[in-house]
């Protein structure tokens, strides 16, 4: 169904719904965990079993907002004819599953707060660059609008790139360091008896959720490509 008629006016209260609540969930994610990791470095674990066990109050709260956020996503996507790829389902099942692992057990707060809040920064460029599907920006050329629709492209590719490649795949290499430190010194079994699984798990997840990273950065490598051929 076409939801963007030529008149520019979008015809999906679903989706703009949709956006806006999920919107509301980036802005959040992404400040809480942009600001811990730029700004609170004092907080930041020195050790492997600091960044692996460590309890951060930033991480927690991360961790439960990801947790409800992607449930209700799940959900709410399995509705919506756009939202429910196998990719996005699989995405947010994912995703939700290792926020309860990090809650149930005290694991990797530091982590979750990179993986489910620094690289949720670019989201919330995104949020703003898809106000075009209701509103095209072509429609108002010149204008304000189209000029800050423009700048929330260009922010957020950056950002993701940035975060979402780049940053992903050098935080993931410390990570599976820290995760081989603890299970050689053998301080994984000392801290969480019977619960070394849960680390496999995130470094299975680190490889998954980064290898679809890499999936979207190519599409969108493809819609800048798009983007500077209509200039």
């Amino acid at each position: 169904e076409n939801h963007t008629p030529a008149d520019g006016e979008c015809t999906r209260a679903d989706l703009f719904a949709f956006q806006f609540a999920a919107g509301v969930m980036l802005v959040y994610l992404g400040f809480v965990g942009f600001r811990f990791w730029h700004f609170q470095k004092y907080k930041h674990p020195k050790t492997p079993e600091g960044r692996i066990y460590g309890f951060i109050q930033e991480g927690e709260n991360i961790n439960v907002a990801i947790f409800c956020f992607q449930a209700w996503d799940f959900v709410a996507s399995s509705m919506i004819p756009e939202h429910s790829s196998f990719i996005f389902m699989a995405h947010h099942f994912t995703a939700a599953t290792g926020a309860y692992f990090s809650l149930d057990n005290t694991y990797i707060h530091y982590y979750a707060i990179f993986y489910g809040g620094v690289c949720e920064f670019s989201s919330i460029f995104l949020v703003f660059c898809d106000l075009e599907v209701y509103f095209p920006a072509h429609m108002q050329e010149g204008s304000f609008y189209g000029t800050f629709i423009l700048a929330n492209q260009v922010i957020f590719a950056t950002a993701f790139f940035a975060y979402r490649v780049f940053g992903w795949w050098a935080v993931s290499r410390t990570l599976w360091t820290d995760v081989k430190q603890v299970l050689s010194n053998g301080m994984a079994e000392n801290l969480r008896p019977g619960k070394s699984y849960v680390l496999y798990f995130f470094l299975a997840l680190s490889i998954i959720l980064g290898s679809l990273q890499l999936l979207w950065s190519y599409h969108l490598i493809l819609k800048v490509q798009e983007i500077l051929a209509g200039l």
